[in-house]
């Protein structure tokens, strides 16, 4: 130990010595260093940090698998109970969907988001709340019948004033009583993860809470997320074919309400978190590790070359120590220790760097109508053990070449004050040279990733969403939550849409259930044309819905193709009318006028609608989707639910807000008003992903490019030190300065050359894993690679032109004499 504690020490002093070369290491490893811990930390939290819940590794998600449905994370009721009181392998299993509650406040309700659970929540997650306890077995049973609630911790402290005594107190929620029984630890923010609920309730509230407490009952209707936990010992593998077999059972048992090819599945609740876009998120995270990863070894390569470069000036001190007795071990380990003591300053400093990204990271984050974690992308302590392995790796990584390569001098002649050749000079030349190389063709990958998702970004900005994007505010209306029923619900959106076309400014109003590329959808099915019948152990086509009011194609800029919009010849007694888009008219009546057209939904006694117009397609889950068949039914035919008001205006739409606000007041207060934005501010949903990817691989491809042109600049200008007296014997022989210029720069191109090539090759490999991430684009979209190709050997060409610029200047009588 007392040895180790000497090396640091020399170490610190001779770093000292030059503390120029000693601040640019560490710059140069606190950026590597710095960005990799910040990716780490984001990538963690999408796909690797555990629910704060004891034994998260016994947590699981199961799954359903249908032909038709793909594999589906939501299941009926029904299907829920028969599995977990069928399933021998669970510790427990327990249901869950989000709800949104209004909440009396003084003067106007407020709208709050939770989830509704099954009875043993609490029990299956390990949670006891701090105050109170948590749900007792009967308050799941009969529907409605024990209006209780958890309160999160959150919510008990900011809205609540931490009352202790909140216990056996009522809330009013949805226009309902609701007694506090518990409030639930402060790290515990629910099992919706980047979530933060505001509460918890029994899933026999659900009527009351969401409305439609028969959906309890309903084995066709898939709306709920399962989560269980596993006893210990059991495997995903063995859950799995026990639920699998269980749904087997229950295919022959219900022929009419389950397609007979259902298959069920256990997934781990990291691999169940984020759904179908699961392998999105994963390939995502694996490549920004991937890109920022090329970046600390960029970083390693620069600073291994500055370590070169310094123990070039300490040969001598190197041969007298080896004079003396050191063996070669010893030193490779004091050289060794100086890159450690390096490398873990560097790190501190990176994780200084990493905790200001995490909090640009979190600006990223949408505008969404729900609580996010506020500390979603912050550093754990997983992100503290990743920072201080890396550290240590990366001053062993860049430390090791030079400490190797410097321990060995000759003797004799390092003693005597010449240059060590013993070695060859080429053998030391070839690996600074090979580092360059590297650092070439590493940053060409990054810069090559940058350019891509960049190109992306922009192709999602101007795709066409199949919608007029500009002048249109929206804003979400939950009548439906303060007890409203649906004719004084239906009168209520009514008299907003009168009042909001009254504004001065106000071009168009309607309303929607859902709005396009939003965080949420709603599909309906089986979908069958008039005539077809459902093939037997088939779920049939499911096809994406919304409800609208009249109007709505006005307000949202979407092109009536044929037919008609809605109007007040579709009342809720008239026959049900739908309109389709373009694509399901193409899909279903190929070549044919699908206005006039019938089609039946559901099962036993299907509805029958009426195609009465066709609109353009859009996008309506995600920009890079492909074209989806959709359908739109009249809100007057719907029942009436949570809508959301647009409001198209004819300049900047947030001046309207107040307006639009006031006037909704006047109606009715008590009324929730939540989730106002514009449609640009709604539109940072499918734009966050690529904003963030094209924004973060940007600085990363700006990095790597300034480290590779230092890296190659202070090649150049070491080997322009080491060249001068053979530049001084060729000018004193009659070389003129542009033959020394293009001998230098020659040298330096070279190496741009090699790397470039290098750095095409990779690119090329990493593009197939980068077009599945990328919008409108090919991950071998040939301009870019041209574009950085291009923009590296014009880097390259400056950094080498200075050096050599320099060599020129030299007088050979002077380069002579000091020989």
């Amino acid at each position: 130990m007392t040895t180790i504690i000497k090396d640091f020490r020399y170490a610190f002093r001779m770093l000292a010595k030059t503390p120029g070369v000693t601040l640019v290491a560490l710059i140069t490893l606190a950026l590597g260093i710095g960005a990799n811990t910040a990716i780490f930390s984001s990538v963690s939290a999408f796909s690797s940090r555990p629910l704060p819940v004891p034994h998260p590794e016994q947590m699981v998600r199961p799954v359903e698998l249908t032909e038709d449905r793909g594999v589906a994370d939501d299941l009926s009721y029904p299907d829920f109970i028969d599995y977990r009181n069928q399933s021998t392998l669970f510790q427990g299993m327990s249901a869950e969907d989000l709800a949104q509650a209004a909440l009396d406040t003084q003067d106007q309700n407020d709208v709050i988001w939770g989830q509704l659970v099954s009875g043993n929540f609490f029990d299956v997650v390990q949670i006891k709340p701090i105050l109170g306890r948590a749900f007792a077995t009967d308050e799941d049973g009969a529907p409605g019948a024990h209006p209780v609630v958890v309160l999160s911790y959150s919510l008990w402290q900011r809205r609540l004033a931490s009352d202790p005594n909140i216990v056996g107190k009522t809330l009013r929620l949805n226009n309902k009583q609701f007694q506090v029984i518990g409030v639930a630890p402060p790290t515990f923010k629910g099992t919706k993860f980047g979530l933060a609920m505001d509460f918890w309730a029994p899933m026999a509230m659900v009527g009351e809470l969401r409305g439609g407490a028969e959906v309890l009952t309903w084995r066709n209707s898939h709306w709920l997320t399962v989560i269980g936990r596993l006893k210990p010992g059991v495997s995903t593998e063995q859950a799995s074919a026990e639920l699998n077999a269980i749904s087997a059972r229950l295919n022959q048992t219900y022929l009419e309400d389950r397609a007979g090819n259902t298959q069920a599945k256990v997934l781990t609740e990291l691999d169940g978190r984020w759904g179908e876009a699961t392998p999105v998120i994963k390939t995502g995270g694996l490549l920004a590790m991937a890109i920022v990863g090329l970046v600390l070894l960029i970083a390693c390569a620069n600073v291994a070359n500055l370590l070169l470069a310094k123990a070039a000036a300490r040969r001598k001190e190197i041969g007298i120590r080896l004079a003396l007795g050191a063996s070669r071990a010893r030193l490779v380990r004091q050289l060794l220790t100086e890159s450690l003591l390096l490398s873990l300053v560097g790190g501190a400093l990176g994780l200084l760097l990493a905790y200001w990204t995490t909090g640009v990271m979190q600006g990223f984050i949408p505008v969404l109508p729900y609580n996010i974690l506020d500390d979603f992308f912050s550093l754990d302590t997983n992100a503290l053990i990743f920072t201080f392995v890396i550290s240590v790796v990366t001053g062993i990584v860049f430390g090791l070449a030079p400490a190797w390569n410097s321990s060995n001098p000759d003797i004799v002649p390092v003693l005597k004050g010449g240059v060590d050749l013993s070695k060859g000079k080429t053998r030391r030349v070839t690996l600074r040279n090979s580092l360059v190389v590297a650092q070439i063709a590493l940053s060409l990958v990054v810069l090559v990733c940058a350019g891509l998702f960049i190109k992306s970004f922009r192709r999602a900005q101007q795709m066409d969403p199949g919608f007029a994007a500009n002048n249109t505010l929206m804003m979400d209306l939950s009548p439906s939550l303060v007890g409203y029923d649906n004719d004084r619900a239906r009168t209520f959106y009514q008299q907003v849409i009168e009042r909001a076309k009254t504004i001065p400014g106000v071009e168009a109003v309607s309303l929607a259930r859902l709005l396009p590329l939003g965080d949420s959808s709603n599909s309906n099915g089986p979908i069958l044309k008039e005539g077809e019948t459902l093939a037997r152990g088939s779920s049939g086509r499911s096809v994406m819905t919304n409800a609208i009011s009249p109007d709505y194609f006005k307000t949202m800029g979407i092109p009536i193709l044929a037919g008609r919009d809605f109007d007040e010849r579709d009342k809720a007694d008239s026959p049900l009318v739908a309109i389709i888009n373009q694509r399901m008219a193409d899909s279903l009546w190929p070549g044919e006028n699908a206005v006039g057209k019938r089609f039946l939904l559901g099962t036993d006694k299907p509805d029958r609608f009426e195609i009465v117009g066709v609109v353009k397609s859009g996008k309506y889950r995600t920009l890079a989707e492909d074209p989806k068949m959709f359908i739109y039914y009249p809100t007057s035919q719907r029942r009436p639910t949570s809508m959301t008001l647009i409001v198209r205006t004819n300049g900047e739409p947030r001046n309207s807000i107040g307006a639009v606000r006031h006037e909704v007041e006047q109606i009715d207060r008590s009324v929730p008003i939540s989730s106002v934005k514009t449609m640009q501010q709604h539109m940072t949903w499918p734009l966050w992903g690529p904003s963030m990817a094209a924004t973060l691989s940007l600085a990363f491809g700006v990095i790597a490019l300034l480290l590779s042109s230092v890296g190659l600049y202070s090649v150049m200008a070491y080997v322009v030190s080491q060249r001068t007296r053979e530049v001084g014997i060729r000018m004193a022989l009659g070389a003129n300065r542009q033959d020394v210029l293009k001998m230098i720069t020659g040298q330096g191109m070279r190496l741009a050359i090699v790397g470039t090539v290098l750095g095409v090759v990779l690119a090329l490999v990493l593009a197939r894993v980068m077009t599945s991430l990328l919008i409108g684009v090919s991950g071998y979209d040939v301009t870019t690679f041209i574009a950085v190709g291009a923009l590296l050997t014009i880097v390259a060409l400056v950094a080498s032109y200075l050096p050599a610029r320099r060599a020129t200047k030299v007088d050979p009588l002077i380069a002579l004499r000091h020989e």
